[in-house]
Protein backbone atom coordinates (compact mmCIF):
# COMPACT_ATOMS: atom_id res chain seq x y z
CA UNK A 1 0.00 0.00 0.00
CA UNK A 2 1.20 3.58 -1.26
CA UNK A 3 0.50 5.90 1.83
CA UNK A 4 0.74 9.73 1.85
CA UNK A 5 0.32 12.07 4.26
CA UNK A 6 -0.05 16.39 3.18
CA UNK A 7 0.87 18.94 5.82
CA UNK A 8 0.81 22.18 4.27
CA UNK A 9 -0.04 25.95 4.63
CA UNK A 10 -2.00 25.65 1.54
CA UNK A 11 -5.56 26.49 3.25
CA UNK A 12 -8.86 24.81 1.78
CA UNK A 13 -10.11 28.41 0.03
CA UNK A 14 -8.18 28.00 -3.17
CA UNK A 15 -8.14 25.10 -5.72
CA UNK A 16 -4.01 24.31 -4.73
CA UNK A 17 -4.61 21.35 -2.71
CA UNK A 18 -7.11 19.23 -5.42
CA UNK A 19 -4.40 20.24 -7.69
CA UNK A 20 -2.10 18.71 -5.25
CA UNK A 21 -4.28 15.16 -4.89
CA UNK A 22 -4.78 15.22 -8.79
CA UNK A 23 -1.11 14.87 -9.69
CA UNK A 24 -0.55 12.52 -6.79
CA UNK A 25 -3.45 10.47 -8.65
CA UNK A 26 -2.51 10.49 -11.99
CA UNK A 27 1.07 10.16 -10.74
CA UNK A 28 0.45 7.11 -8.09
CA UNK A 29 -3.26 5.42 -9.09
CA UNK A 30 -3.18 3.29 -6.15
CA UNK A 31 -2.32 5.94 -3.73
CA UNK A 32 -4.02 6.22 -0.03
CA UNK A 33 -3.91 10.25 0.75
CA UNK A 34 -4.20 11.16 4.16
CA UNK A 35 -4.34 14.82 4.89
CA UNK A 36 -2.69 15.94 8.01
CA UNK A 37 -3.52 19.03 7.67
CA UNK A 38 -3.62 21.92 5.57
CA UNK A 39 -4.33 25.03 8.37
CA UNK A 40 -0.82 25.30 9.03
CA UNK A 41 -0.01 29.42 9.23
CA UNK A 42 1.47 30.74 6.21
CA UNK A 43 4.88 30.45 6.00
CA UNK A 44 5.53 28.90 9.44
CA UNK A 45 7.67 25.79 9.62
CA UNK A 46 7.88 26.13 13.19
CA UNK A 47 4.03 25.09 13.89
CA UNK A 48 4.60 22.70 10.67
CA UNK A 49 7.00 20.78 12.59
CA UNK A 50 4.78 20.64 15.87
CA UNK A 51 2.44 18.89 13.99
CA UNK A 52 4.59 16.53 12.39
CA UNK A 53 6.66 15.40 15.34
CA UNK A 54 3.06 14.73 16.96
CA UNK A 55 1.93 12.99 14.34
CA UNK A 56 4.16 11.24 11.51
CA UNK A 57 4.63 8.34 13.75
CA UNK A 58 1.26 6.88 14.12
CA UNK A 59 1.50 5.88 10.86
CA UNK A 60 3.09 3.17 9.34
CA UNK A 61 7.09 2.61 8.63
CA UNK A 62 7.60 3.36 5.22
CA UNK A 63 4.83 6.44 4.44
CA UNK A 64 5.63 9.31 2.31
CA UNK A 65 5.07 12.81 4.65
CA UNK A 66 5.01 15.81 1.92
CA UNK A 67 5.10 18.90 3.96
CA UNK A 68 4.25 22.24 1.63
CA UNK A 69 4.94 24.97 3.73
CA UNK A 70 6.65 28.07 2.61
CA UNK A 71 8.51 26.26 -0.52
CA UNK A 72 8.70 29.06 -2.63
CA UNK A 73 11.81 28.57 -4.92
CA UNK A 74 11.62 32.14 -6.01
CA UNK A 75 14.66 32.60 -3.61
CA UNK A 76 16.58 29.87 -4.78
CA UNK A 77 15.34 27.23 -1.51
CA UNK A 78 16.39 23.74 -2.04
CA UNK A 79 14.21 20.57 -1.49
CA UNK A 80 14.64 17.72 0.10
CA UNK A 81 13.80 14.06 0.34
CA UNK A 82 14.68 12.28 3.53
CA UNK A 83 14.89 9.00 5.40
CA UNK A 84 14.37 9.17 8.90
CA UNK A 85 13.23 6.55 11.29
CA UNK A 86 11.34 3.90 8.86
CA UNK A 87 9.60 7.00 7.43
CA UNK A 88 10.05 8.83 4.07
CA UNK A 89 9.96 13.07 4.35
CA UNK A 90 9.58 15.74 1.33
CA UNK A 91 9.47 18.82 1.87
CA UNK A 92 11.94 22.49 1.94
CA UNK A 93 14.91 23.10 3.19
CA UNK A 94 13.89 26.03 5.40
CA UNK A 95 14.95 24.81 8.37
CA UNK A 96 11.68 22.89 9.41
CA UNK A 97 12.87 19.21 9.32
CA UNK A 98 16.18 20.01 12.12
CA UNK A 99 13.01 20.93 13.91
CA UNK A 100 11.28 17.68 13.43
CA UNK A 101 14.33 15.70 13.99
CA UNK A 102 15.31 17.31 17.11
CA UNK A 103 18.83 17.11 16.97
CA UNK A 104 18.81 13.51 15.48
CA UNK A 105 20.79 12.75 12.42
CA UNK A 106 18.22 11.00 9.95
CA UNK A 107 19.24 7.90 8.15
CA UNK A 108 19.66 9.32 4.97
CA UNK A 109 19.33 13.17 3.08
CA UNK A 110 19.04 14.09 -0.44
CA UNK A 111 18.70 17.40 -2.48
CA UNK A 112 16.29 17.13 -5.19
CA UNK A 113 17.10 17.63 -8.89
CA UNK A 114 15.01 19.63 -11.05
CA UNK A 115 15.32 20.04 -14.67
CA UNK A 116 11.66 21.31 -14.87
CA UNK A 117 10.28 24.72 -15.63
CA UNK A 118 10.40 26.17 -11.79
CA UNK A 119 6.98 27.08 -11.10
CA UNK A 120 5.05 28.48 -7.81
CA UNK A 121 3.56 25.27 -6.51
CA UNK A 122 6.49 22.78 -6.11
CA UNK A 123 4.45 20.18 -4.10
CA UNK A 124 2.32 19.67 -6.75
CA UNK A 125 5.44 19.04 -9.26
CA UNK A 126 8.64 18.40 -7.67
CA UNK A 127 7.45 16.74 -4.35
CA UNK A 128 4.95 14.45 -6.61
CA UNK A 129 7.91 13.30 -8.80
CA UNK A 130 9.56 12.06 -6.13
CA UNK A 131 6.70 10.69 -4.41
CA UNK A 132 6.39 8.45 -7.58
CA UNK A 133 10.04 7.61 -7.61
CA UNK A 134 10.05 6.35 -3.82
CA UNK A 135 7.11 4.15 -4.32
CA UNK A 136 8.46 2.67 -7.43
CA UNK A 137 11.43 1.80 -5.50
CA UNK A 138 13.79 3.55 -7.12
CA UNK A 139 17.31 4.38 -4.97
CA UNK A 140 17.01 8.17 -4.02
CA UNK A 141 20.40 8.49 -5.82
CA UNK A 142 18.02 8.35 -9.00
CA UNK A 143 16.50 11.15 -8.24
CA UNK A 144 18.59 13.69 -5.95
CA UNK A 145 22.12 14.47 -4.53
CA UNK A 146 23.08 13.36 -1.67
CA UNK A 147 24.20 15.91 1.52
CA UNK A 148 25.52 15.69 4.52
CA UNK A 149 23.33 18.39 6.31
CA UNK A 150 20.50 20.35 6.68
CA UNK A 151 19.28 24.07 7.34
CA UNK A 152 19.04 24.77 10.94
CA UNK A 153 16.26 27.08 12.87
CA UNK A 154 15.93 28.39 16.26
CA UNK A 155 15.21 25.56 18.68
CA UNK A 156 12.08 24.75 20.07
CA UNK A 157 13.12 25.27 23.58
CA UNK A 158 12.00 28.18 25.61
CA UNK A 159 14.11 30.20 27.43
CA UNK A 160 14.79 29.47 31.21
CA UNK A 161 16.32 29.98 34.79
CA UNK A 162 15.61 29.55 38.00
CA UNK A 163 12.83 31.35 38.51
CA UNK A 164 10.58 31.53 35.33
CA UNK A 165 10.37 29.84 31.76
CA UNK A 166 9.92 32.45 29.27
CA UNK A 167 7.92 30.27 26.19
CA UNK A 168 6.24 31.32 22.76
CA UNK A 169 2.67 29.96 21.67
CA UNK A 170 3.67 27.01 19.16
CA UNK A 171 0.30 26.32 18.01
CA UNK A 172 -2.91 27.13 18.18
CA UNK A 173 -5.74 24.25 17.84
CA UNK A 174 -9.31 23.94 16.44
CA UNK A 175 -10.71 24.74 20.05
CA UNK A 176 -8.38 28.11 20.07
CA UNK A 177 -5.97 25.94 22.67
CA UNK A 178 -2.78 27.89 22.78
CA UNK A 179 0.28 25.91 22.96
CA UNK A 180 3.30 26.87 24.20
CA UNK A 181 6.93 25.34 23.39
CA UNK A 182 7.54 24.17 27.43
CA UNK A 183 7.44 20.54 27.36
CA UNK A 184 6.18 18.81 31.02
CA UNK A 185 9.43 18.04 31.96
CA UNK A 186 11.19 20.99 31.51
CA UNK A 187 8.18 22.69 33.48
CA UNK A 188 8.71 20.30 36.25
CA UNK A 189 12.41 20.28 36.13
CA UNK A 190 12.72 23.73 37.12
CA UNK A 191 9.23 23.75 38.79
CA UNK A 192 10.60 21.92 41.46
CA UNK A 193 7.65 21.31 43.45
CA UNK A 194 7.08 25.33 43.99
CA UNK A 195 4.18 27.20 43.27
CA UNK A 196 4.08 28.84 39.59
CA UNK A 197 2.03 31.62 38.03
CA UNK A 198 1.12 32.26 34.10
CA UNK A 199 1.52 35.86 33.61
CA UNK A 200 -0.35 38.11 31.34
CA UNK A 201 -1.26 41.51 30.69
CA UNK A 202 -4.85 41.21 31.67
CA UNK A 203 -5.61 40.30 35.22
CA UNK A 204 -6.46 36.49 33.73
CA UNK A 205 -3.36 34.63 35.42
CA UNK A 206 -3.21 31.08 35.70
CA UNK A 207 -1.57 29.09 38.98
CA UNK A 208 -2.52 25.30 38.62
CA UNK A 209 -2.07 22.60 36.37
CA UNK A 210 -5.53 20.48 36.00
CA UNK A 211 -5.55 17.13 35.19
CA UNK A 212 -8.35 17.33 32.48
CA UNK A 213 -10.48 19.71 31.00
CA UNK A 214 -13.25 19.18 33.16
CA UNK A 215 -12.04 19.97 36.31
CA UNK A 216 -13.18 23.34 35.98
CA UNK A 217 -16.21 25.38 35.59
CA UNK A 218 -17.57 26.30 32.25
CA UNK A 219 -15.52 29.67 31.12
CA UNK A 220 -12.76 29.56 33.60
CA UNK A 221 -9.59 29.35 32.27
CA UNK A 222 -6.12 27.31 33.37
CA UNK A 223 -3.68 25.05 31.87
CA UNK A 224 -2.53 21.07 31.14
CA UNK A 225 -0.04 19.07 29.86
CA UNK A 226 -1.39 17.75 26.37
CA UNK A 227 -1.80 14.36 24.99
CA UNK A 228 1.85 15.59 22.88
CA UNK A 229 3.40 16.67 26.55
CA UNK A 230 3.42 20.12 26.29
CA UNK A 231 1.81 23.01 28.27
CA UNK A 232 -1.53 24.05 26.97
CA UNK A 233 -3.64 27.20 28.02
CA UNK A 234 -7.35 26.72 27.63
CA UNK A 235 -10.80 27.83 28.43
CA UNK A 236 -13.67 25.34 29.31
CA UNK A 237 -15.85 25.87 26.33
CA UNK A 238 -14.23 29.08 25.00
CA UNK A 239 -11.61 30.91 23.02
CA UNK A 240 -8.80 30.96 25.21
CA UNK A 241 -6.84 32.62 22.09
CA UNK A 242 -9.54 34.76 21.50
CA UNK A 243 -10.04 35.92 25.33
CA UNK A 244 -6.37 37.21 25.48
CA UNK A 245 -5.55 37.81 21.63
CA UNK A 246 -2.92 35.09 21.50
CA UNK A 247 -1.34 34.93 18.31
CA UNK A 248 1.49 32.40 16.84
CA UNK A 249 5.02 33.28 18.55
CA UNK A 250 3.87 35.31 21.83
CA UNK A 251 5.93 35.33 24.41
CA UNK A 252 3.88 33.96 27.56
CA UNK A 253 5.79 34.01 30.85
CA UNK A 254 5.78 31.21 33.97
CA UNK A 255 7.37 32.13 37.12
CA UNK A 256 7.85 30.09 39.93
CA UNK A 257 7.55 31.29 43.25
Amino acid sequence: MNLITLTTDLGLKDYYVAVLKGELLKAIPDVNIIDITHDVEPFSFSQAAYVLINSYHHFPNGTIHIVGVDTSRLRGMKHLVIQYNEHNFIGPDNGLFALVFEGKQPERIYYLRDDEVQTTLPVAGLYVRAAKAICEGKILEEIGDPVSSIISAASFRPIVNHNYIKGQVLHIDRFENVILNVRKEEFEKIRQDRKFIVTFRRNNDIDKLEENYSSIQEGNISCIVNSAGYIELFMKHGSMAGLLGLKLNDTVQIEFK
